[in-house]
């Protein structure tokens, strides 16, 4: 029975998919059994529809009846060595059943996710297994339905059904850096600190995009956001959610198709965050974490992985060794909790009030020793960089606990082609791929919710989530509503001041936003509840 009862439930639910999956495109979640709660969802319908694999659950459920043995020989606990057997057999028995269980020896348990480890995104359901999915999704809760306007209306509204044009690139190479909690209020050019001496000489021959807002609060929320136009809106996590397994395509799997040679690097261990799953299942074929680094032992720092400035310089090499046009992007680790500076640097880097400051400072100096590295390369000279943060962290004024300034991350984009500007229009995580396909001379793009900054009929917004509530900033505006609609917060609040501007909802601006904002939820929902991001 203990055998029969689990095969049974597993093949049951395995089977279900064999047909549903042909309208869901992956396999079910937990959200199988709201659907089955709903009650106005007839189930004799799909029944009616699925006879045959009906059919052939059944008949394999006889057949592996028909073969299971009835009967075994008991253990006799108490015959001679049997007792102290069990003693010693049942504890390492299910210490091996509960590593095969969680996935082996890995950093975080095995999630339906992981499949896209070990299978190309298209094929990464067929490696999974539907109780899999169920258990990966126990207690997440689905995106809510948003009506407020015919779908259709709002993409046109998001411009994001324009006509697709197939093309090919200019060639460029392309490198993003993305800075560990880089947030706004640490930097000298735009918040007048000392402790990012380079990046402020680096302002000056770059287009500095004074207003980006990370689409979330954590490294988790980012890597959906940069690379798959993906805003997390939700409680869960995207990565972590009932819809991990959706199909998506992120940049990396785009260019690939496009000839270019495609990696991620980040010197953390390879499953942190889910990163690696996530980013393998929707289209990279190439990850560099800690387990790829050649010198751990050395340059480890005895907390999250290796030291910004080697891992830097690691990276530079890398990129010495990669075919061209090549689409690389790393990010760094040092300015995160417990902002690790290495002694030599402890006496010679600015420090400030807080403690993530000199780390930042540290980052900046490997930043510096990467750039003087990079510039001797022979790609050097073709290649376009990109530089932000995932996501801010704590500051020493009110307005960066705002629900702007807690967003504010630097967006630098220089190299070749680049003439040094500043620009004032705001932007999000989302729209920094677009914008970078336009440097490279791309018009066809994959779907996401972001857009080109160079796209004259785009008026630049952010949109994020908190606390139960939809945000779109666009600054200095602030506009919140609830699942509803609603609108909770509406407010406006220049950088650095110390209190908000409540305003009236009579406004033109608030119709426009609340109006942007509508459409936004309602496309962004449609699209991962019905598994049609692209």
């Amino acid at each position: 029975m203990l055998f029969l009862i689990p095969t049974t439930l597993t093949l049951f639910l395995n089977g279900i998919d064999t047909a549903y999956s042909r309208i869901t495109a992956k396999r079910t979640g937990f959200e199988l059994f709201d659907l089955l709660a709903d009650g106005g969802n007839k189930i004799a319908p799909y029944i009616a529809d699925y006879i045959p694999a009906i059919a052939g659950i059944l008949l394999i459920l006889f057949l592996i009846y028909r073969i299971t043995p009835v009967k075994g020989k008991p253990l006799l606990l108490f015959q001679k060595h049997a007792f102290w057997k069990s003693v010693l057999l049942t504890p390492l028995i299910a210490a091996l059943w509960l590593l095969c269980a969680r996935g082996g020896l890995r950093l975080k348990p095995l999630r339906s996710i992981d499949a896209g480890e070990y299978a190309a995104a298209g094929l990464a359901p067929l490696v999974s297994s539907t109780p899999l999915q169920i258990m990966s999704t126990i207690g997440q809760k689905q995106l809510p339905e948003f009506d407020f306007m015919p779908l259709v209306d709002a993409e046109k509204l998001l411009g994001l059904n324009k006509a697709k044009v197939p093309n090919l690139p200019n060639g460029k190479n392309v490198v993003f850096i993305i800075v560990e909690s880089l947030g706004r209020d640490y930097t000298g050019f735009l918040n007048h600190q000392k402790f990012t001496p380079f990046l402020d000489s680096l302002s000056k021959e770059s287009i500095n995009y004074r207003f980006c807002y990370a689409n979330g609060t954590k490294s988790i929320e980012m890597v959906p956001a940069i690379f798959c136009g993906l805003p997390g809106l939700a409680e869960d996590h995207y990565i972590n959610s009932i819809y991990s397994a959706n199909r998506v395509q992120n940049i990396f799997a785009y260019l690939d198709n496009k000839g270019y040679s495609t990696a991620f690097f980040h010197g953390g261990a390879n499953g942190t965050m889910g990163f690696q799953a996530f980013l393998e299942h929707t289209g990279l074929k190439h990850y560099y974490g800690l387990n790829e680094y050649p010198n751990k032992e050395r340059d480890y720092d005895g907390h999250w992985g290796i030291a910004d400035e080697p891992y830097l310089q690691y990276c530079a090499n890398q990129l010495n060794h990669t075919k061209q046009p090549f689409f690389q992007s790393i990010f760094t680790l040092s300015s995160h909790h417990p902002y690790i500076v290495p002694e030599k640097y402890k006496n010679i880097l600015a420090q400030g009030p807080l403690e993530i400051h000199q780390s930042i400072g540290y980052t900046d100096l490997a930043l510096r020793n990467f750039f003087e590295t990079a510039k001797k390369a022979p790609w050097f000279n073709n290649t376009i960089f990109v530089i932000t943060g995932d996501h801010t962290s704590y500051g020493t004024e009110d307005y960066f606990y705002s629900q702007s300034g807690h967003y504010e991350i630097p967006l630098l984009i220089f190299g070749t082609g680049i003439t040094p500007a500043v620009f004032d229009k705001s932007l999000s995580q989302c729209d920094i791929a677009p914008t970078i396909l336009d440097k490279l001379g791309l018009q066809d793009r994959w779907f996401n919710m972001g857009r080109s900054a160079s796209d004259s009929s785009y008026s630049g917004y952010s949109v994020h989530y908190d606390a139960g509530i939809y945000y779109l900033v666009q600054y200095p505006y602030v506009l919140g509503i609830n699942a509803n609609g609603k609108t909770v917060d509406f407010s406006s609040r220049y950088r650095n001041d110390k209190r908000a501007k409540q305003l009236t909802q009579s406004m033109d601006i608030h119709r426009k936003m609340k109006r942007l904002l509508e459409a936004y939820l309602q496309v962004y929902s449609f699209r991962i509840r019905k598994n049609r991001w692209f």
